[in-house]
């Protein structure tokens, strides 16, 4: 096959090579496509899924019961005005 080729002109020969180029960079950009997909995917799944900073402050706070409010002064009044 190689000895058929190299009868042929130059200028069929460098599309030949050109064709054959292409082809194997191809095959090898679609290998590459294939793992690289497969170890994003991988990386991902194993990933718990993280909080949003917003989320991890809100949890950061302390909790506020309604019966540990700090009574307001119009609070304070009414209770003097009702007694």
């Amino acid at each position: 096959m190689l000895d058929e080729l190299l009868t042929k002109s130059e200028s069929y020969r460098r599309r030949v090579a050109f064709v054959v180029t292409a082809l194997i960079g191809i095959v090898i950009f679609i290998i590459w496509l294939i793992i690289t997909r497969y170890n994003v995917k991988k990386v991902f799944k194993d990933k718990e899924p993280q909080k949003t900073a917003t989320e991890q402050f809100r949890e950061s706070l302390p909790s506020i019961n309604n019966k540990q409010t700090i009574p307001s002064e119009l609070e304070k009044n009414m209770e003097t005005k009702n007694n």
